[in-house]
């Protein structure tokens, strides 16, 4: 990462949106590769496990003008699940994911 740049990274907590709406998602674990997201959906709970990605921040939705200096981490989509993300209902699991 550069040093004149700020990464903004994900919240600790939040309620999804999209095709997770209502979900929540509550950060168990970060480091330098990727994150551990614990996921509550009602009635089943899992964890999502991802490798850090960042895009930049846009200034101007309308000119599609983007930030050279700020850039946030992005949570991944469905796509992405096999790729740099993963699903999993243990917690050991997910630290093995973090680790690779």
């Amino acid at each position: 990462m550069s040093e004149d740049v700020n990464y903004i990274n994900l919240p600790d907590k939040f309620v999804g949106k999209g095709e997770v709406k209502g979900f929540e998602f509550t950060k168990v674990k970060s480091n330098d590769v990727g994150c551990i997201y614990r996921v509550d959906a009602g009635d089943v709970s899992y964890y999502e496990v991802f490798k850090n990605k960042y895009t930049p921040v846009c200034i101007d939705f309308k000119n599609r003008v983007y930030s050279e200096t700020e850039m946030k981490q992005v949570y991944p989509k469905a796509k992405h699940f096999g790729v740099w993300a993963w699903t999993t209902f243990k917690l050991d699991k997910a630290n093995k994911y973090l680790q690779a």
